[in-house]
């Protein structure tokens, strides 16, 4: 039989309505037919009494009203009729006999009625005028209408009885409809359904459905369509799917719109290293994006990465791996669209890739300190062979910031200076060019071999203090990010320097640091003003 449920939503529900319906219309029905039936009586009442009133009253003495009383008294006598009163032209009342009638002179004037019914009552006053009574009296007689009306009317006790007895017939025959046309064929339908769902692929076995012709038969129909092509479906898509999917190496994740996961292959256990359908509420999945670092939960990151591949990394019992995985959307036009995570393991090309970067980083950091100490070995050369001669040479004006510049560029092109700068006024020096030259990159050798880490970040500052003399300071400080050794000797350096500084006359004011870390050099050496006054004497003394 049907279920409870199924039988009061789709086969009582109808059975009720068809009974209430039924009961209104028999209802319905015997009221108008009583109230008809009332009517024709009353007029028919009303014929019947005037007709015996106007028999009873002698034609000799029909003006007078004691005739007329004397006439309807023996009418109260047989019951004939209840009672009246006899009113003259005027609207006065002549005389009274039995009952004493309801309805009024002026009612009857202001509304024109001859038949007055009390409702509720078995009685009715029936009223005469002059020219149906043919009398100059207007008379008015109580007569008693209940016991015919109950006789030839439907009442409503027996109006009810039969309204019940249509409506139950009606429902009955409702109830047995709905079971044949309706539950009965949805009955197979469901039962088509259950087998559907435990077994796709068997969807369309056994005998196809039948049932009657209508909306349900329509519905049977289309369902029987819907099942042959779900089974052929299944077999030759599904289940091809689904054995491609259990058997990928790669691993398949689908994930609902809350982000919790529903499916996931063999392989997506392997590369997590756990079973994320059964765990991921206890130990929810994260993921780190390998480019940028951020990482998100298993719902933050299928909704920030809907489509695309991206390196991941997440942990795993046996450690952090990464895989290379990609994402994309199936059904993003529906009401429940899925998300669909595509895995490889990366792990052991992310390590590779790791040590190839940390190889390659090591292998630079060993060329750049090579080129570094390559520098620094030329300017150890250099002074080496400044210190093992050389003197003083012609007299020659020469500005030395082009030589500052040129050291700093050759030191920075190999990685011993990161920021340099040349500031000053450049005036003209007093010496020869080779000499100057020495003094400004020996100044600035010393100074780097001093501070003693590199990269480093250097200002030479040349300015004139006066027309005999001029100043040259070169400041250095570690660079940004230092953490190399210098590996020249400073004290080759500062000898190769104090020797350059002789030869130019010139003096080394200081080579010092300060507390926070700055070193610096400072040397003073003759200007051209003061080479050609010694140049205008020594001339005057030869004449």
């Amino acid at each position: 039989m049907a279920s409870a449920a199924f039988h009061i939503s789709t086969i009582l529900r109808p059975s009720i309505l068809a009974f209430g319906a039924v009961l209104a219309a028999l209802l319905s029905i015997t009221s108008v037919v009583r109230d008809h039936d009332d009517e024709r009586y009353l007029e028919r009442r009303y014929a019947d009494v005037g007709k015996i009133l106007s028999a009873a009253i002698d034609p000799r003495f029909q003006s007078k009203a004691d005739e007329i009383t004397r006439v309807a008294e023996r009418l109260v006598v047989i019951g004939a009729i209840r009672g009246g009163g006899l009113y003259d032209g005027s609207g006065h009342e002549q005389q009274v006999f039995g009952e004493r009638v309801e309805a009024s002179f002026n009612a009857v004037m202001r509304t024109g009625r001859t038949v007055f019914r009390p409702a509720g009552s078995a009685k009715a006053d029936f009223y005469y005028p002059p020219e149906a009574s043919l009398t100059p009296f207007h008379i008015f007689l109580r007569v008693d209408v209940g016991e015919m009306t109950s006789l030839e009317t439907v009442r409503d006790d027996r109006a009810i009885t039969i309204a019940f007895g249509g409506g139950a017939a009606a429902a009955l025959i409702t109830e047995l409809v709905m079971m044949m046309m309706v539950w009965w064929p949805l009955r197979r339908v469901r039962a088509g359904v259950e087998a559907m769902l435990h077994d796709p692929a068997s969807a369309d076995r056994g005998q196809p459905l039948r049932s009657w012709g209508g909306e349900v038969g329509k519905l049977t129909f289309a369902f029987e369509c819907l099942r042959s092509m779900l089974a052929d479906v299944w077999r030759t898509r599904v289940m091809v799917a689904d054995t491609i999917i259990e058997s990928s190496p790669f691993a398949v994740l689908q994930v609902n719109t809350d982000g919790h996961p529903f499916f996931a292959n063999p392989s997506c256990a392997r590369l997590f290293g756990r079973d994320i359908l059964r765990t991921n509420e206890v130990s929810p999945l994260m993921f780190r994006d390998v480019t940028s670092g951020a990482r998100h939960g298993l719902k933050a990151y299928v909704e920030t990465y809907k489509s695309g591949i991206r390196a991941v990394e997440f942990p795993t019992p046996n450690g952090p791996k990464q895989a290379l995985m990609a994402s994309l959307v199936l059904g993003a036009e529906t009401r429940a669209p899925v998300n669909v995570l595509v895995g490889v393991d990366i792990s052991t090309l992310y390590g590779a890739r790791l040590a190839a970067e940390a190889a390659l980083k090591s292998g630079m950091d060993e060329v750049n300190r090579s080129t570094v100490r390559v520098f620094e070995y030329k300017q150890m050369l250099e002074a080496c062979l400044a210190l093992m001669g050389g003197a003083k040479k012609g007299r020659e004006h020469v500005q030395v910031a082009n030589f500052a510049q040129e050291w700093l560029d050759a030191a920075t092109e190999a990685g011993a200076v990161q920021i340099s700068e040349v500031e000053g006024d450049d005036p003209e020096l007093a010496g020869g060019t080779d000499n100057l030259r020495s003094v400004v990159r020996f100044a600035a050798f010393a100074a780097y071999t001093e501070l003693g880490t590199l990269p480093v970040d250097m200002k030479i500052d040349v300015r004139g203090v006066d027309f005999e003399t001029a100043g040259l300071q070169v400041q250095v400080r570690a660079a940004a990010g230092a953490k190399g050794a210098c590996a020249a000797d400073s004290n080759l350096a500062l000898a190769a320097l104090k020797a350059a500084v002789a030869r130019v006359d010139g003096q080394l004011s200081g080579l010092e640091k300060d507390d926070s870390g700055t070193v610096l050099v400072r040397i003073m050496l003759r200007g051209a003003a003061e080479r050609m006054q010694t140049a205008m004497k020594a001339k005057a003394a030869e004449q």
